[in-house]
């Protein structure tokens, strides 16, 4: 009974032996060597990516009136009235992990951050939402040519910057464009947990793929 117990033993002892030297086996192959080096350079490209001022825009529109309802009430501006009217909401964040001044960004006459309109939106009234507009920032908007300028003090992150226009046609060609110290360019929202979901799938993928490929090349060489 003793002697059984311990070819048991000594079974299970070489059983895990061999799992280690699999895994090892697995990591110091080019596959496995690959892998590290992939999410190495992922996880350094990720920290540099988040540790600058990364700025964002989004927006949203909605139909305040339109000539082709029967309403019953009108939506005046300025003392004239509109019978077509869209409302869009323009969302600037900073998704980094580092604050923004004004004074990094690229001045009038260069490549401010600003919103621009095309002409066949219309626009006909804007204004600094404060509502929505992070309480402790100062801001203030500065119409340049077609475009509107967005002037601030700080923009930390987490930090939003939000505009009304308020444009009698409706348009999808609304942005938020500039440049400042450490930031190329302004793009549309990206939600900073679907990008590391995405990256981490996109990953995953890779890694089981390659693991697949070592398996098999393993079990074909027996």
């Amino acid at each position: 009974m003793l002697i059984k117990k311990e070819i048991k033993q000594a079974k299970e002892r070489r059983r895990i032996k061999d799992v280690i030297k699999s895994i090892w086996n697995f990591w110091t192959s080019p596959e496995g060597a690959f892998i590290l080096a992939v999410s190495a350079m992922a996880l350094g490209y990720y920290q540099f990516y988040i540790s600058r001022p990364i700025l964002r825009y989004d927006t949203t529109t909605t139909k305040l009136i339109s000539s082709s309802n029967s309403n019953n009430y009108t939506v005046d501006i300025m003392g004239k009235k509109y019978q077509d009217l869209y409302l869009t909401k323009v969302y600037l964040y900073n998704q980094g992990e580092q604050a923004l001044s004004g004074s990094d960004v690229s001045r009038i006459g260069h490549d401010p951050i600003r919103i621009q309109i095309p002409t066949e939106a219309k626009m006909q009234h804007y204004n600094l939402d404060t509502d929505e507009t992070t309480a402790s920032i100062t801001a203030d908007i500065i119409p340049y040519k077609q475009d509107l300028v967005l002037n601030f003090d700080f923009l930390n992150p987490d930090y939003q910057y939000v505009v009304n226009l308020l444009h009698e046609a409706p348009s999808d060609n609304i942005i938020v464009t500039g440049s400042a110290l450490n930031v190329s360019q302004i793009t549309k929202a990206i939600n900073g947990h679907e990008l590391k979901d995405a990256l981490i799938w996109g990953l995953g993928t890779v890694y089981l793929l390659l693991i697949i490929y070592y398996i098999t090349r393993k079990w074909r060489r027996r």
